[in-house]
């Protein structure tokens, strides 16, 4: 009796635009997204977590916008701080120059009145 061999190959999805086809596919322990334009396949994404490989799939597809990792978050952030900071020191904007601080700087004494 002669052995089977098992079939390890899955087409996950699969969408046609821009005149090309794009696979999403499973194969033996690793997922990957491949572009198939005629005859010619060109594999564009493969890797073996589950989850960002279907996360970069439905970006690819333009089903959803792709969302920044934990670290280039941080980055970004972290950036957006450094910018804040020196602003307020400064008290200029940087992207225009004008001065943010009304009265030059001076702040204003709230009066309180009885009635």
């Amino acid at each position: 009796m002669a052995q089977q061999q098992a079939i390890h190959r899955f087409v996950l999805g699969s969408k046609e635009f821009e005149g090309k086809t794009a696979e999403f596919l499973y194969d033996k322990g690793y997922y990957s997204i491949t572009d198939i334009i005629g005859e010619e396949r060109n594999e564009i994404y493969r890797s073996r977590n589950a989850q960002e490989a279907y996360m970069k799939w439905n970006v690819y597809i333009g089903r959803k916008k792709e969302r920044l990792s934990p670290e280039e978050r941080r980055k970004n952030e972290s950036a957006a701080r450094k910018q804040e900071t020196s602003e307020k020191r400064d008290g200029t904007d940087k992207r225009d120059g004008t001065d943010k601080r009304e009265n030059g700087g001076r702040r204003k004494r709230r009066e309180f009145h009885r009635q």
